[in-house]
């Protein structure tokens, strides 16, 4: 996570890297937007696609303030690995799909949901940010508390996206279960007649 250094460039290249998942995750959302049939699915991914494009703007912005950021993106895919399989397992998903079934948006909602989701990561690391604003100033001499009102704004925001997750999920599994429910179930008043008899 932050380097073992202790200075303010390690925050910078951390929060470099934070804005980094957000807008591959925002370039993620908006292809789910376009690929999903139902609208107001649409739309909330659309709404997420938003945000975290603005969150990745943010995020940089706090960086460069507190120091220029000195790390790639590759670093940065390597550093935050456990956040980009979610990302990487759905983009590859969905790359060949022209629309997503409910069957694919109720599989890929698990995994972007899942503990090692994008959306659970940056919750986590906005919290903890917030939380360790006054040992961060004391070990790495950078002011978070001057940036508190943005990483409020950044955990409302993905709380948000996780009701959504949910309220998506819970839809998809009754249009699936009120399709499973429907299937015709096909009896045989007498299977013996198939037999032929010699």
């Amino acid at each position: 996570m932050l380097g073992k250094r202790g200075s303010s460039k390690d925050i910078a290249d951390f929060l470099h890297c934070l804005s980094f998942l957000e807008n591959r995750t925002s370039t993620l959302y908006k292809k789910l937007s376009d690929k999903t049939v139902n609208s107001a699915f649409s739309d909330s991914f659309l709404k997420i696609s938003q945000n975290t494009k603005k969150h990745s703007e943010t995020l940089d912005e706090i960086a460069k303030k507190i120091s220029r950021p000195r790390i790639g993106d590759k670093e940065c895919a390597k550093r935050l690995a456990t956040a980009f399989k979610s990302i990487e397992k759905v983009t590859k998903k969905i790359k060949h799909k022209k629309l997503l079934s409910n069957e694919d948006l109720s599989e890929i909602i698990s995994i972007l949901e899942g503990s090692l989701g994008e959306e659970s990561y940056m919750l986590i690391q906005a919290k903890t940010f917030l939380a360790m604003a006054p040992q961060i100033s004391r070990l790495y001499g950078v002011h978070l508390e001057n940036f508190k009102k943005l990483l409020y704004s950044i955990v409302a925001d993905e709380e948000a996206h996780m009701e959504m997750f949910e309220n998506i999920k819970v839809a998809i599994d009754k249009k699936l279960s009120k399709k499973e429910a429907s299937a015709p179930t096909v009896k045989y008043k007498n299977p013996d007649s198939w037999i032929a008899y010699v």
